[in-house]
């Protein structure tokens, strides 16, 4: 709907330049119209041009402002957008971080838990072997702790 001060520049500005018009050409010009302002018509239709030009000048004023406020709103909202489209490219970004983290995280515990397991049963093994040698000391439960203590040896910093 269009409002009444949206339409009245320019319905001035069209009642003035008409004013003027209809003064300069259909007026007498050696008349008073109104005794109190010594004016012919003449000149009324000059000071109607003036307003009129004036109404004009005004209204393309407000119309290059109204231009420039869309203009202004329209980047704005142009850059918000980007802006939010930023935003959720980092949010992403933070979140496959945050993701690949936790993966990484779970191989780190899963590794650890294998080390601790494999860990484990060697302590097992060896604890076997040195049972085993201590209740039957034969040739056989000896090759089986040295072949043991030849694997700790080697494989020392790896647990």
């Amino acid at each position: 709907m269009v409002s009444f001060l949206g339409l009245l520049p320019r319905t001035l500005t069209t009642f003035l330049f008409a004013l003027t018009a209809l003064l300069r050409f259909y007026g007498n010009s050696e008349s008073v119209p109104i005794p109190r302002f010594p004016l012919t018509y003449l000149q009324w239709s000059f000071w109607a041009f003036i307003a009129a030009t004036t109404a004009l000048v005004v209204n393309l004023g407000l119309e290059w402002h109204a231009g420039h406020q869309r203009r202004y709103r329209e980047a704005e909202a142009r850059e918000i957008a980007i802006e939010t489209r930023e935003v959720a490219v980092e949010t992403r970004e933070i979140t496959n971080r945050t993701r690949d983290v936790a993966v990484e995280t779970r191989e780190i515990a899963a590794r650890e838990r294998d080390r601790a397991a494999y860990r484990t049963r060697l302590q097992t093994k060896c604890l076997a072997a040195i049972m085993g040698c201590q209740l039957a000391p034969n040739p056989r439960s000896k090759q089986r702790l040295r072949d043991l203590l030849t694997l700790l040896e080697e494989y020392s910093d790896l647990l």
